[in-house]
């Protein structure tokens, strides 16, 4: 699962490069390579980027939000679905999303070809698991099998930014004060955690990071098993991104990065 798409998907790594959406005047998107530094400016304000080998997945907010694919070794691009779409996550051969449209899931397979819808009913939030989809509506979470049979009510809450760790759907209850909440699957059971409210969600498969509205929206880390909490940032971060030990986030519509392990966050240059 690719937790950084919860946050927007704007930042990607891909093989050598690093991907970042420009959010402060739109002009493109920065690709930066790991190691020697050099960059350019791709066309496209890429957003819920996925990568896979050579290839990343993405909507395209210059071009209508419409689905796209990028070659990085020979850097064409293809459109796959011409029409609005977001929330984009590639699982296996499929790509999943929501249409900005009708605002329902549906999917396609990496190509564009065999699209279905999966959802009766507008969607605010999903994950793909495997070959279970659990998605938030105005009516509760739910669940389903990816080609959307065998639907199930799990809980009234209505979620934003949805994740799975272990057992555990972890949200903001937008219900109880954007409240961080973890919805236990096998007994029903949820858990709030108090004074943490999420305009930001990701995880690193152990941690909770987010961004806390009810601190500034500091940066924070959660253990899930304990429930302790710390701030291990204190600027205002929004669009909350992992890549392997590092963190990154913007800040008044800038791109910083630092370790999860919390300190001195860097600004990320991403200016020609």
């Amino acid at each position: 699962m690719n937790v950084n798409i919860s946050t927007g998907g704007l930042i990607c790594g891909a093989q050598d490069k690093l991907l970042l959406a420009d959010i402060r005047h739109y002009s493109g998107t920065h690709m930066q390579s790991r190691f020697s530094g050099d960059r350019t400016l791709l066309e496209g304000v890429f957003w819920f980027m996925n990568p896979r080998g050579d290839l990343v997945y993405y909507s395209d907010q210059s071009r209508g939000n419409r689905l796209y694919r990028l070659d990085l070794l020979s850097g064409s691009t293809q459109l796959l679905i011409d029409r609005p779409c977001c929330g984009l996550v590639l699982s296996g051969d499929w790509l999943y999303y929501k249409s900005e449209t009708d605002h329902k899931l549906y999917r396609c397979l990496t190509d564009g070809t065999k699209e279905s819808r999966v959802t009766d009913e507008p969607v605010e939030c999903f994950v793909v698991e495997g070959e279970q989809v659990y998605y938030g509506t105005q009516q509760g979470i739910r669940s389903c099998h990816v080609s959307g049979s065998s639907r199930e009510q799990l809980a009234e809450s209505v979620p934003a930014h949805l994740l799975k760790i272990g057992d555990d759907l972890l949200f903001a209850d937008t219900k109880n004060q954007y409240l961080l909440t973890a919805l236990h699957l096998h007994t029903g059971e949820a858990q709030v955690y108090a004074d943490v409210s999420p305009n930001s969600l990701n995880s690193d498969g152990r941690y909770i990071y987010c961004a806390n509205r009810s601190n500034d929206s500091s940066v924070y880390r959660i253990d899930p098993d304990t429930g302790s909490k710390i701030r291990i940032c204190g600027d205002s971060a929004d669009h909350i991104h992992i890549l392997g030990d590092t963190i990154y986030f913007s800040h008044r519509f800038e791109w910083y990065k630092m370790s999860l392990t919390g300190g001195q966050a860097e600004k990320v240059i991403t200016e020609s």
